[in-house]
């Protein structure tokens, strides 16, 4: 089997042109620096399957970050060399874009030129002659263009027909040299100055000018540019920050109001589904762990999909239209200032999908402090599994008709609590830079790709897999949960749970309540003397001066497993033995506190319980993941101890506050 690599610089369509080859519905977006690892799958090539590694986006084999130093190591193996590198470069910039090239150039395996862009070359008055290039560089050249498959036949015709390897260098050594130098290098045998480097790449750069300059016609431009025009706005220093405050404003406001129908739609078909399935199946331990474990659990999280995909489609939009790297523009004097790279910026961005693949992608930044820094700050931004607990947080503490101006409440409430994340964010970046040390350079180079039209099929696509992947994997921890959960709750110790039922129904009748109040009361008597409500009960004392009670507490301990377990938790603990079917959110702002007379979840409670999940890592994949990147138990232990006690002051002080005030 043919083992075939895709490489290039970043943002030049390849990790799209990899899903076009391998059918593999792999995450890409117009964002430099998204693939760090390597993706594989297969390639049908005529009639014939190839193995196909997506290599990270790099700028050089004389790697300054892991990612380069990836694709240095997958060509320079001794083991299994490539057979074939399908070279992809951007049209519109082939002086930069080639100099990689020729560095592979002199390694001696066979090469394939893709160029895409080309649609917005000619766009800018740039015809470039495919035949002459090819002869120049010695290498089969395609035209392509992965968004819409043009090109794609001719790709893989050219494939097929490259066995051997004849590109022209501009090394006097031979490809045998060559990689024994790249060898000697990643081995850490050989040094190569910072003389020899500018050297040589003064050399490459001759070598591809004349090139370049041979084969591209120069015309008028065929219009004025949109990207620079677009620029002025989006990339100024004052209006800038104001259309990005403005962009995260209308997708939070979105989340609210263009999911709330699907949302009661999801909400009232799982009700209904437990109904059923409480009313057809016998009574007993399994219509039990049905009907009051497992349908209320995966209810609390399907019911937020709607929220979820809108946040994924509005990210995806911003990603593929090319908005996102302006936001990292912006903002990059702001990272400087807290004592970042600008290349943090990506991570922290894509924090607000993940935490995980961001804290991977802090990879590319070659500089160990700024890479540290980043890593250790990018879970205080607001993921996506935090979304289902604030919103429903949310809904709690703020009345759906009530807005400020032209501004709904509820919106303006969410946008600001993501900017408490990457605020506080920035703050901790300042504050940890004065504890690690400097080492290396911390240089940044950041491309702006032009605007594009985003592509429907790649959104739409996009967002499926986001939601799919959450489901499965919030699904699959939630089940677990909510199994062992309803089973804490429905046993406890001893007779405990029955002797509580039986003093809660007698006070029920002596305090003359109703049948469906005193209902209510008994269920939460043996709840509150289960194996559950006895684990609660016992870290009570520590969360009660944040406003949290014993329920809350099991919540928080489940939900360590992943965010969005919170909402699935509390629709289980409500659901044992309440026969009462209603919305989380109605349970829980119906619950009246005894010994204040007021709302047990009421608005500080809320606010109180927001900031703490903005602030707290409640996560573990997110600290294996910390571990994996850094070596070592220390980053992520500090991490977990800073940001929890970060959380636990934070939230201390909110609700002291907001008790003033409400």
């Amino acid at each position: 089997m043919r083992y075939i690599v895709l490489a290039g610089n970043p943002n030049t369509g390849k990790s799209t042109l990899f899903n076009r080859l391998t059918g593999l519905r792999q995450k890409t977006s117009n964002l430099p620096g998204t693939t760090v690892e390597r993706r594989a799958g297969s390639w049908n090539l005529s009639g014939k399957r190839c193995h196909l590694v997506d290599l990270p986006g790099s700028y050089s084999l004389f790697p300054s970050s892991a990612d380069e130093a990836e694709v240095a190591m997958v060509l320079a193996s001794e083991s299994q060399t490539p057979d074939l590198i399908v070279y992809v470069a951007d049209a519109t910039n082939l002086r930069r874009h080639l100099l990689m090239f020729a560095e592979m150039a002199e390694l001696g395996i066979p090469m394939v030129l893709a160029l895409s862009m080309m649609d917005m070359a000619a766009l800018k008055g740039l015809d470039i002659s495919i035949e002459a290039l090819s002869l120049n560089l010695g290498v089969l050249v395609v035209p392509v263009n992965p968004r819409t498959g043009e090109g794609i036949a001719n790709l893989e015709a050219a494939a097929a027909k490259t066995t051997s390897s004849w590109a022209s260098t501009a090394d006097a050594i031979s490809p045998e040299q060559a990689m024994a130098k790249l060898r000697n290098y990643l081995a850490g045998h050989e040094l190569i100055q910072p003389e020899q480097r500018k050297a040589d790449t003064v050399r490459r750069f001759a070598f591809i000018g004349k090139i370049v300059d041979a084969v591209i016609t120069r015309n008028a431009p065929a219009k004025r540019s949109a990207t620079r025009s677009l620029d002025r706005l989006f990339t100024h220093r004052i209006w800038g920050f104001v259309l990005l405050f403005f962009i995260l404003y209308l997708i939070f406001q979105s989340v609210f109001y263009l999911a709330e129908a699907p949302m009661g739609w999801i909400e009232d078909g799982m009700a209904a589904l437990g109904n059923y399935l409480s009313e057809q199946m016998p009574k007993g331990f399994f219509n039990g762990l049905v009907s009051g474990g497992i349908i209320p659990g995966l209810s609390g999280v399907l019911v937020f999909i709607p929220q979820i995909a809108l946040l994924f489609l509005f990210l995806s939009i911003l990603e593929d239209s090319g908005y996102m790297p302006r936001a990292s523009f912006i903002t990059d004097q702001l990272m400087r200032k807290a004592g970042l790279n600008g290349r943090s910026v990506i991570p922290l961005v894509g924090g607000m999908a993940c935490a995980i693949p961001s804290i991977m992608a802090a990879r590319t930044i070659p500089n160990v402090k700024d890479r540290l820094i980043t890593i250790f700050v990018t879970p205080l931004m607001s993921c996506s599994a935090r979304l289902p607990v604030y919103v429903l947080l949310i809904s709690l503490a703020v009345p759906e008709d009530l807005s400020i101006g032209i501004f709904d409440a509820r919106g303006l409430l969410l946008t600001a609590i993501y900017l408490l994340g990457a605020i506080t964010a920035i703050v901790v970046a300042f504050l940890a830079s004065l504890f690690i040390r400097q080492r290396g350079n911390s240089g940044f180079i950041m491309e702006l790709p032009d605007y594009q039209w985003p592509r429907l099929a790649n959104i739409l696509q996009g967002m499926y897999q986001r939601c799919k992947a959450f489901v499965w994997q919030a699904g699959s921890i939630i089940l677990i949960i909510s199994v062992v959960l309803w089973l804490l709750a429905s046993f406890g110790p001893g007779n405990a749970m029955e002797q509580a039922a039986l003093k809660a129904e007698a006070h029920a009748i002596q305090s003359g309540m109703n049948a469906g109040t005193a209902n209510q009361y008994k269920a939460a008597a043996k709840l509150e003397h289960s194996y559950a409500g006895i684990l609660g009960k016992s870290i009570e004392p520590a969360i009660a001066p944040l406003g949290f009670d014993w329920k809350t507490g099991i919540a928080l301990i489940t939900s360590f497993a992943a965010r969005e377990v919170f909402v699935g938790t509390m629709s289980t603990i409500y659901a044992v033995g309440n026969e009462e079917q209603q919305s989380i959110k109605e349970k829980m702002a119906g619950e009246i506190n005894p010994a204040s007379g007021k709302p047990r979840y009421g608005v500080p409670f809320a606010l109180s319980l927001l900031v703490f999940y903005a602030f707290a890592l409640q996560c573990m994949s997110t600290l294996a993941v910390v571990r994996r990147e850094t070596g070592s138990w220390k980053w992520p232990m500090i991490q977990l101890l800073t940001m929890t006690l970060l959380a636990y002051g934070a939230s201390f002080i909110t609700f002291r506050m907001a008790n003033i005030f409400f």
